[in-house]
């Protein structure tokens, strides 16, 4: 375990992320985890890192770290902005930054969600054998100022390594997403449901519990609350304002409300980095 940087601002909500705690939800405990999953397993993939190992998730921006020790890191997800003494830092490729050096993440409008990775992994605390932070379950906190990062060993003497341009996810503010029909589906009227997969809805805002959608609205005809049901990352519920909720990695495992469906595994981190105001539509598989 070796310090490598210093917390000098922790930006609006940083947060150690790993792929989550499964086996625990029948106890009420949430999976956590990276957002955008795919960008945290190429961040590993590049680095050559332990698939699980942690990762800082960067949420919008201001993160700003002081160098410890000599180490090769790396940012992947959306565009971060992030600079090595005011130089540059390029997306998806390794940089060493050297002792005595400060690390920027200012982020920019259409930043959302970014990943820091150390070569071997960070070293951070377990809660249930995951490094996820949930800080509602009293399970881990965010990053803080002062705070000492450490890897989990030392970086290789290899040279710096990236992906292609092919291989480097496109992030877009208007997508469509796959989703699983829910078992509920028949409780909406049926103009609501052709609406639902035929009209855009905007992401007015959200968190990494969940995001909360505008547009047509989605009307029980026997009204919203239903018996808890079991719920996950993608799960979308509808509550009596009729506007969509759809959970995200941080999301209770049983919701009272009624559900349309949910958004298909390889469409996740697509949803998850749509900015606020982005436009998505949804397909039925």
């Amino acid at each position: 375990m070796i310090p490598i940087l210093k917390v000098r601002k922790s930006g609006i909500y940083c947060s150690f992320q790993d792929l989550g705690r499964k086996g625990h939800q029948k106890f009420g405990i949430p999976i956590s985890g990276a957002l955008d999953q795919k960008a945290f397993s190429l961040g590993n993939y590049i680095m050559k890192n332990d698939p699980n190992a942690a990762a800082i998730e960067i949420l919008f921006m201001g993160l700003e770290l002081e160098v410890l020790a000599d180490h090769r890191l790396l940012f992947t997800g959306r565009e971060v902005s992030a600079t090595l003494d005011g130089v540059p830092i390029p997306m998806w490729k390794t940089f060493t930054a050297r002792k005595g050096q400060i690390i920027k993440a200012s982020g920019n409008k259409d930043s959302k969600i970014s990943y820091l990775f150390s070569e071997t992994g960070f070293s951070a605390p377990q809660y249930f054998n995951s490094s996820s932070v949930f800080p509602k379950g009293q399970l881990g906190s965010a990053l803080s100022k002062g705070m000492i990062l450490y890897a989990a060993g030392t970086a290789s003497k290899s040279g710096e390594r990236g992906l292609i341009q092919s291989e480097i996810p496109v992030y877009e503010s208007e997508i469509k997403v796959k989703i699983w029909k829910s078992p509920h589906l028949q409780m909406f009227e049926k103009s609501c449901r052709q609406a639902f997969e035929s009209e855009e809805y905007v992401l007015k805002t959200g968190d990494r519990m969940g995001y909360f959608l505008s547009g047509p609205a989605m009307v029980s005809k026997h009204g919203h609350d239903i018996l808890s049901d079991a719920v996950q990352f993608g799960t979308i519920q509808v509550p009596s304002s009729g506007q969509p909720i759809i959970l995200m990695a941080d999301a209770q495992t049983i919701g009272g409300y009624t559900t349309i469906g949910k958004v298909a595994e390889e469409d996740l981190w697509k949803l998850a980095q749509l900015p606020i105001g982005g436009k998505v539509r949804f397909a039925f598989k």
